[in-house]
């Protein structure tokens, strides 16, 4: 597809992981040129699909190395989408300096140099665990915070300096996103939809610990579709702005999310138990990005459970066990 894309070059960090995979394949689709710059620690697999693309440049680096961040960032890049990240509370864990400088230290990096090459847009990839955990009713963007994992004290120490470091230009947009699920090329069974699905499928049996906790989920797709109307949107829209990223209507209790895979996976046994191993519990307000950008899913919890019992009964993933589908495996 060529047209009003075709002259714009977006540069995605991280454009090789769960999200990015999927967002690159939407971008090119649509016939924007895209620059790729990823460690690519997982392998090449989940760019085999596109990675001949005559409008995809790839550039194998490490986010934390100077050198290789000015090999990806010039005047000729119109808009920036930094998903590069150590992701979720177990593998910022277990691996705390390199999750501070990776999600902090590197992020104003990165947002100072496309400051200084005069880029247009800058989009951050955050997340809806900012809210940790929180007995207020539903949240929104100008909530309380709450973090109670490093995950989400680097991502909230990210967003507050990129906001003050970019005062002018580029335009930042800080984007919340629900907890993730879905298929996507390169594949995580560590999400909890995804995980419990594969649960369901090979134990035929599943734990729910605690059960009462909120959480807002997101199909990865929509994830990459807001990414991708952020791009598109009026700069006024979207300047300076934080939205969370989801629907109202997919927030669910756990003890909720048991009760739909039981309906996707009838044969499966759901065990409760009472002790509480994961403590967040957050139910978000959703009506701003709808509101200001007329953003809405397309995908549902449900549709997302179905997509992956699919996927395995059919084989496509052979070994959901296979330690490349983890960013935590413990």
């Amino acid at each position: 597809m060529e047209g009003k894309n075709e002259d714009k070059l977006v540069l995605v960090t991280g454009g090789g992981g769960y999200l990015g995979s999927v967002l690159i394949g939407d971008l090119l689709n649509q016939g924007y040129k895209v620059r790729l710059f990823d460690n690519f620690m997982y392998g090449l697999d989940s760019i085999a699909n596109f990675i001949n693309h005559p409008n995809l440049e790839v550039i194998i680096g490490d986010i934390r190395k100077n050198e290789d961040l000015k090999k990806a960032v010039s005047n000729d890049v119109d808009s920036v989408v930094h998903l590069a990240a150590i992701v979720g509370d177990p593998a910022c864990a277990i691996q705390a300096d390199v999750a501070v400088e990776t999600n902090f230290i590197s992020a104003i990096r990165l947002a100072r140099m496309c400051r200084d090459n005069g880029i247009s847009r800058f989009i951050f990839a955050s997340t809806c665990s900012v809210y940790g955990a929180s007995e207020t009713e539903i949240l929104d963007e100008d909530s309380n915070l709450n973090p109670i994992s490093l995950y989400a004290e680097t991502k909230i120490d990210a967003e507050k300096d990129i906001l003050v470091l970019l005062d002018k230009q580029p335009a930042p947009t800080i984007l919340r996103f629900g907890t993730l699920y879905g298929l996507s090329p390169r594949m995580r069974f560590d999400l909890v939809i995804n995980y419990f699905t594969k649960k369901a499928l090979k134990d035929k049996e599943l734990k729910i610990f605690g059960g009462e906790q909120w959480r807002p989920f997101l199909h990865v797709s929509d994830a990459a579709k807001a990414i991708q109307l952020v791009l598109e949107s009026p700069i006024e829209k979207i300047n300076r702005e934080i939205f969370n990223v989801g629907s109202t209507n997919e927030n669910y209790q756990m003890k909720e999310i048991g009760e739909i895979i039981k309906t996707c996976i009838p044969d499966v046994i759901i065990n409760h138990i009472k002790e509480i191993k994961d403590k967040r519990s957050y139910r978000v307000s959703f009506d701003k990005i709808e509101r200001t950008l007329g953003f809405n899913t397309s995908m549902t919890v449900r549709d997302g459970i179905l997509e992956i019992k699919e996927a395995i009964e059919s084989g496509k993933i052979a070994n959901p066990d296979d330690p490349k589908y983890y960013n935590y495996h413990g």
